[in-house]
């Protein structure tokens, strides 16, 4: 028991892995970024993905900086519908001690809502932090790989 106690409380440590890793973006996915997410990000993803970021269709992923419940309710219902099943929608927040902080936490009722649950947070930088939205496996459809 002490062993298990022990290994749950050691963090695990990311600090080898790039933000893009962090985020699970890979090549020819087809992405999505909107807002201020920070320096470099935008250029990361797209070397990543080896391609461009795209404005309409289906979506592997999105990346989209919200500051308020009203700006985190709006993306949830732009970006579900063109989201695959396979798919993720990051929020990206300000970090605690901003201006305009949000805690995460309070998007998660939103998103529950439009079929999709939280499953991951990292951070981007030292201002900005993202949850990751996902369908959960059972509401995916047989097809999606």
């Amino acid at each position: 028991m002490a062993e298990f106690l022990a290994a749950m409380a050691t963090e695990r440590d990311y600090s080898h892995r790039s933000t893009v890793q962090k985020l699970g973006v890979s090549p020819e996915q087809r992405v999505e970024i909107t807002g201020d997410v920070g320096p470099g990000l935008r250029r990361d993803v797209k070397d990543a993905i080896g391609r461009g970021l795209v404005k309409s269709g289906q979506l592997d992923g999105a990346i989209v900086l919200v500051e308020s419940e009203d700006e985190a309710k709006e993306a949830f219902v732009r970006y579900r519908p063109r989201l695959r099943d396979t798919g993720y929608l990051w929020m990206i927040t300000r970090k605690r001690g901003h201006e305009k902080y949000l805690n995460q936490m309070a998007l998660v009722p939103f998103g529950k809502r439009l079929g999709l649950i939280d499953n991951k947070t990292c951070s981007i930088d030292d201002e900005r932090s993202g949850i990751r939205f996902v369908v959960p496996r059972a509401l995916r459809k047989q097809n999606a790989a």
